[in-house]
């Protein structure tokens, strides 16, 4: 992480400046002679003043609008003003001039030294490994060439490949009979409830998509001028894009109300402006936070080059100092070795990183050399059999139980529903069921392929096998991978960075961010706010505590029934409970 910072008077100016923490350590390391010569440790002596000032406003920053990437250069302590008149040549002098404000600002002075040392040595354990080597702040995620489980383990010659063939063999046949099923007491499913709803405003929809992708631009742009220096990232940018990101969300979850657009397309638009801020938050904080150590590097460089031949930096500064520079050309020259940071910045390379299946920004990807077309072939063909077996199911199954809950709300009284609500649920699992494990082959394994296949992205680690979880923390990180390293990154990393909380604390608060975006959700779909979903997401938490217990740990195979009994129980209970109650 970057030196921790503190405003100091200036003599000349009379206003509070930031300054490092390799620079307040310098502070200790040298007496003045008179009390009208100024302090080494002063921005003017150091030429680049856009950057001094750059360096102030960054500073006065927090955590909370430079979000968690640009903790990094942020303060760790209150301001305070240090009186640099208070230092004379001789310590017996200077006791005899020093009034109590002063001798009260020396004292205080001096425990700011010591704070901002340890925090020196804090910022140094996040910043290099116990074995001395530099840790990136980005090495908690890494590409890598990949394929999807199914991919790499499902294929002829492997063991289970004739009982994958079996199982779709039997999925065939039970979407050939609800087919049958439905044409021979409703008609055709082309004209069905579900397909007129799935139809209606279609271009509409397809237009509203369109102008809110076009509109993530908008985090490009302000790189852009960050990087043509008309405006500060750590002052103006990252302000920028957190009142954008606040109305992104808000504006085209209002607009597909006040369209009226049925309740497919408006949950479809809801979760995809949450994917298009997710990228774009990754893509603007992740070149803020090498802005920031871009202007560290050249702090810190500047400052050694000016006092190269000076005997007053103690070794500690000269440490501070060189560790600096050293961590920072590390972190830039890491990301990437074609195109080096900030050359990254263009619209070329945010359409690229925009078209991949991924909300975590890397300036390179793996790559792979060309589009297999049988293999894309296969995996759009399961995309319209998966979508068209889903819509059956729902027509077929979902629709009347819906229906049926929806009279009993407005006929029955609230006993007797309870009464009947346990059969209601026994009656979903089924249909729920099916319609769950269909919606993730459909998009972790199909769609997600078939993009990636498009864009020759290599890294298909969509998924991991959470089929096998035995708690709740390992399905959370094995189900939907993508966004696991999206609030591994940028929320759970970065608040114990920013808010120096503890791993406990930031897993509360991923899981909080998690549970109120799947709450959303249940608003835009049931235009109701129950919070049934919140509770059951974050009911989660004691359960993974519970696994952890002697009796459940090596109980493995107790600790995976648990786990599929939430899996039949929990979607069915959730859905239910919104339309019944």
């Amino acid at each position: 992480m970057s030196l921790a910072s503190i405003p100091m008077k200036d003599p000349a100016s009379d206003e509070n400046r930031s300054f490092t923490t390799a620079q307040m350590i310098t502070k200790k390391s040298k007496k003045f002679k008179n009390s009208r010569r100024k302090s080494i440790l002063t921005t003017d002596e150091y030429d680049n003043s856009s950057y001094e000032g750059n360096l102030q406003s960054s500073t006065s920053n927090t955590a909370s609008s430079t979000e968690v990437e640009d903790s990094d250069l942020e303060s760790t302590t209150p301001k305070a003003k240090v009186d640099t008149s208070s230092f004379s040549s001789s310590e017996s002098s200077e006791t005899e001039s020093t009034t109590p404000t002063q001798l009260k600002q020396r004292l205080f002075s001096e425990k700011r030294r010591k704070e901002l040392s340890k925090a020196y040595r804090q910022r140094r354990k996040l910043r290099y490994k116990q074995d001395g080597s530099i840790r990136s702040k980005f090495a908690d995620i890494k590409s890598q060439p990949r394929a999807t489980i199914f991919d790499a383990e499902i294929h002829f010659g492997s063991k289970f490949y004739g009982f994958a063939v079996a199982f779709w063999f039997a999925v065939a046949a039970f979407g050939a009979k609800v087919l049958l099923d439905y044409e021979t007491t409703q008609g055709s499913i082309l004209r069905s409830l579900i397909v007129k709803i799935m139809l209606k405003d279609l271009w509409k929809v397809a237009a509203t998509d369109l102008a809110m992708y076009l509109s993530t631009y908008f985090s490009v742009l302000v790189q852009l001028l960050v990087k043509k220096g008309f405006i500060d990232w750590s002052t103006i940018g990252c302000k920028l894009i957190g009142v954008f990101e606040v109305g992104f969300v808000g504006f085209y979850i209002w607009f597909a109300r006040y369209m009226e657009f049925p309740w497919i397309a408006k949950i479809f638009l809801m979760l995809h402006s949450i994917v298009l801020l997710m990228k774009l938050h990754s893509y603007s904080f992740y070149n803020g936070y090498l802005w920031n150590i871009t202007k560290e590097l050249k702090f810190s460089e500047g400052y050694l080059k000016k006092h190269a031949e000076d005997d007053a930096l103690s070794e500690e500064v000269m440490n501070a100092l060189t560790s600096s520079v050293e961590f920072c050309k590390f972190e830039l020259s890491s990301q990437s070795k074609d195109y080096p940071f900030p050359r990254n910045i263009t619209f070329k390379n945010f359409f690229m990183y925009s078209m991949f299946p991924t909300v975590v920004y890397e300036i390179d990807y793996p790559r792979n050399e060309r589009i297999r077309k049988h293999y894309l072939f296969g995996k759009i063909a399961g995309i319209f059999g998966v979508i068209f077996l889903m819509m059956a199911i729902a027509q077929q199954h979902l629709y009347p139980i819906v229906m049926k809950c929806l009279e009993m709300r407005e006929t029955l009284s609230l006993w007797v529903r309870i009464q009947r609500y346990p059969l209601i649920i026994l009656e979903t699992i089924p249909p729920f069921l099916s319609i769950y494990i269909l919606t993730f082959y459909l998009i972790w394994e199909l769609i997600l392929n078939a993009i990636a296949e498009l864009t020759c992205f290599a890294d298909r680690e969509f998924y991991r096998y959470w089929w096998n979880s035995v708690n709740w923390n390992d399905y959370a990180r094995d189900w939907n991978v993508p966004i696991h390293q999206f609030l591994l990154r940028h929320v759970y990393h970065s608040s114990i960075s920013a808010f120096n909380v503890s791993k406990g604390s930031a897993t509360l608060l991923t899981f909080f961010l998690s549970s109120i975006v799947h709450e959303l959700a249940m608003w835009v779909i049931f235009d109701k706010l129950r919070g049934y979903l919140l509770l059951l997401q974050m009911a989660q938490l004691p359960l993974i505590q519970l696994s952890k217990t002697p009796l459940l740990k090596e109980r493995q195979t107790v600790g995976n029934c648990i786990f599929w009994f939430g899996i039949l129980f929990g979607p069915s209970l959730m859905c239910t409970m919104y339309l019944v109650f």
